[in-house]
């Protein structure tokens, strides 16, 4: 059949069963009659309180049978695709599947499913008396029952659900023949590495059609339907994640193929564990291209879908697409397979800006660059928090650069890897936005030599304060290193004003802001060891000094991309941060049910005055390196450099800024960083030169924003005048 997408119906044949004819309907008379007592028992158990033969009654077929539907994933527009998810899957007629297969299935998952009612007696006494007496543990399903449950969406380990799923089997069975059942069954059960059918299962497993799969390699795929996703790393039964289970289950299967007389003794003595089995890369590879994992997108399907399955019933507090299965582990079948509709903030044009200029495709700045070289950019719009474009990495099976995820419909739910980096002196502007609350001017002089000794916070001796990508003698206006102003500093990158800076105010403080600003995880050093900083669980003062130092001013603790276009998002928004968020929209058959919420709330004590004050200073830094967009418009940023280990060369590079935002458009935010895809090492481009913030980041950086605005016609905006606030007269400067 043509591949189709999943929500189909399934097309079944009239004719009768092949396998072995339908029992005589005395019979089948009989063992309704008993499946009626022992659904009886088992809602009894449940404590349902109805009877068996009212309940068989009550439970309806449905006229039609269809997959599992696709959910699909769409950018802002709501009608680009980005992704479609759970439906890796293609239709095949059971007449080309070959009979070896279809015998290999039975043989692992219903022995009897040629000669039963679509339930297993003996297991539905077993199960009832374990729910009444025992220790609540249920055996094994028949193929129709396994069908019933897929369709029936029966999820959790109850008596109600054991007896609803044995009513339909039963009825299946009543209204179709074994073979459309079992083609049913095949081309909707999940058999791992993201493959939903056989035919999906075949190409994940074998690289071929399921038409010509051959006995062993039917074998080996009815082998993992025991458990096909493991413990979130793939079936145990997957020869790619334990290959002596593997053979022992092969095993296993082959012996009940003789038993049933499916193969003769010669037949089986010449099976032997197929070679060809894709490596779990070269498999998920085929099914993960579906879901849009196989380019830089799918990092943010994995946001996407971390944002969807947190997502909570307002009234419950309970998860909304969450079910439990029958180990107790929450599952997401319904994210996967429930037919949603999934919006998200991502602009497709936007986004397009972000990969062509962040990757290392020939319009990026990184092209012919080293290889070692990794760039990561977030666009983030102020006011909403909506993430309009992320790039963390070229595909979304790889490191995320850019943030971390909990992804658990497609991931393991756990946080990804490698988001966070330290930001050095683009960190500097919420030690400005402190200062400007704590009633320092952007006009106040400060000490701007490099080295700088700091014995209050333990940096002095041999372990001073240095200005890292920046002038150790800055040429401020007042050619002196000793007498430049907050807002020269933050020009010029330098670290010891802002360092002093976080003294005077209090360390506290600038962690207060920066986590009203919108920054939700800083990485602290503890015992050797990285370890996330949770900054929505803690403040300031809580973590200052026991986890994070004063060098939190200067950009000594991780922070993800992510996390500080959010903040600059903060500041072109004039200090009202919004919560940043990929989910827009979710559609349940033609419904909406959720929307997304923009609520936000000002950094406390950060006036619109202040706000203009600290855009005035952070326009300095792109007129001094030229990063001037092509149309013209107002940008504000800020550079910042990290070194590499006990050295002065540099290791993180990162520029970060937005642009003008008022009535008429809401301006962008963009944080790009750009750092070593493994280990950490000196960072130099084609020619050996050092990479600092103002140098490849900030030409990614203008560059992206003048092919995004462009390109979408956004609005020219211009920003506040500065107001002057605060105190000129503080500071620790040393006037000439």
């Amino acid at each position: 059949m043509d591949e189709e997408q999943a929500g189909a119906d399934v097309t079944v044949s009239a004719e009768g069963p092949t396998g072995a004819e339908a029992a005589p309907p005395k019979r089948r008379r009989l063992r309704k009659v008993l499946l009626r007592s022992l659904i009886a028992l088992a809602v009894l158990a449940a404590l349902c309180g109805i009877g068996g033969t009212y309940y068989f009654d009550s439970v309806a077929l449905p006229t039609d049978l269809t997959l599992p539907q696709a959910t699909t994933i769409y950018y802002a527009d709501g009608t680009t695709v980005m992704s479609r998810i759970g439906e890796n899957r293609t239709l095949v007629a059971i007449g080309q599947i070959p009979a070896d297969v279809q015998h290999a299935v039975v043989a692992a998952e219903d022995p009897s499913f040629y000669s039963n009612d679509g339930v297993d007696y003996r297991d539905m006494v077993g199960a009832a008396w374990n729910h009444v007496f025992g220790d609540g543990t249920e055996g094994a399903a028949t193929i129709s029952q396994q069908y019933a449950r897929i369709w029936g969406d029966l999820q959790g380990e109850t008596s109600s659900r054991k007896a609803r799923e044995s009513v339909i089997a039963l009825k299946l069975n009543e209204q179709y023949s074994k073979d459309q059942i079992l083609e049913m069954y095949l081309n909707t059960v999940y058999f791992g590495r993201g493959a939903y059918g056989i035919e999906a299962a075949a190409q994940g497993y074998f690289g071929k059609s399921a038409t010509d799969l051959t006995l062993a390699e039917g074998l080996v795929l009815a082998g993992v339907l025991d458990k096909p996703g493991g413990e979130g790393k793939g079936s145990p039964f997957d020869p790619r994640v334990d290959a002596a289970r593997a053979h022992e289950r092969f095993d296993q299967i082959k012996g009940r193929l003789l038993d049933l007389e499916f193969v003769t003794a010669d037949q089986a003595g010449q099976l032997a564990y197929p070679a060809n089995v894709l490596t779990l890369a070269e498999g998920r590879a085929r099914s993960l291209s579906a879901a849009g994992l196989d380019k830089a997108e799918g990092l943010i399907v994995h946001h996407v879908l971390g944002e969807v399955a947190a997502l909570t019933d307002p009234r419950t507090g309970e998860l909304l697409y969450a079910d439990t299965d029958l180990d107790g582990k929450q599952q997401f079948d319904r994210v996967r397979n429930g037919g949603l509709k999934i919006v998200t903030t991502i602009d497709p044009v936007v986004q397009r800006a972000a990969v062509r200029k962040a990757s290392r495709n020939m319009e990026s700045s990184l092209a012919g660059q080293p290889d070692n070289l990794q760039a990561a950019l977030v666009a983030v719009e102020p006011g909403t928090g909506a993430v309009k474009a992320y790039y963390g990495g070229y595909q979304g099976t790889g490191f995320d650069y850019a943030g971390y995820y909990a992804d658990p419909v497609l991931g393991d739910g756990l946080d990804s890897c490698c988001g966070g980096h330290p930001a050095g002196a683009s960190f500097n502007v919420y030690a400005l936005a402190a200062g400007l609350i704590a009633g320092y001017s952007t006009d106040s002089h400060w000490n701007g030599e490099s080295p700088q000794a700091f014995p209050n916070s333990g940096r002095a001796g041999a372990n001073p304060v240095r200005n890292v990508g920046a002038p150790a003698a800055p040429p401020c206006a007042s050619r002196s290193a000793k007498w430049c102003t907050l807002e020269e500093s933050a020009a010029l990158s330098l670290s010891t004003p802002f360092f002093a800076l976080a003294e005077a105010v209090g360390s506290d403080r600038v962690i207060d802001t920066a986590r009203a600003a919108g920054i939700g995880s800083l990485w602290a050093t503890v015992d050797g060891k990285a370890e996330k900083v949770d900054l929505t669980k803690a403040d300031g003062r809580s973590l200052y000094p026991r986890m994070l130092g004063t060098e939190v001013a200067i950009g000594r603790y991780p922070v993800t991309v992510l996390d500080q276009a959010a903040g600059m998002a903060t500041f072109a928004a004039n200090g009202q941060a919004a919560r940043t968020h990929f989910l827009k929209e979710v559609w349940t058959a033609g419904k909406k049910t959720y929307g997304e919420v923009v609520d936000p709330v000002r950094i406390p004590g950060f006036t619109p005055q202040m706000a203009a004050d600290l855009n005035a200073a952070l326009q300095a830094t792109p007129q001094r390196y030229n990063l001037r967009l092509s149309d013209n418009r107002q940008t504000a940023g800020i550079a910042g450099t990290w070194q590499f280990g006990a050295t002065t060369d540099p290791a993180h590079a990162w520029m970060a800024g937005y642009t003008a935002s008022d009535d008429r458009s809401r301006g962008l935010a963009v944080a790009v960083w750009v750092g070593n895809k493994a280990e950490e090492r000196k960072l130099a481009d084609k020619q050996g030169q050092p990479i600092t913030g103002p140098t490849l980041p900030a030409t990614i950086w203008r560059d992206f924003l003048d092919t995004a605005l462009t390109e979408t016609k956004a609005p020219v905006a211009t920003f506040a005048p500065k107001a002057g606030v605060g105190d000129k007269k503080v500071g620790n400067g040393i006037q000439p």
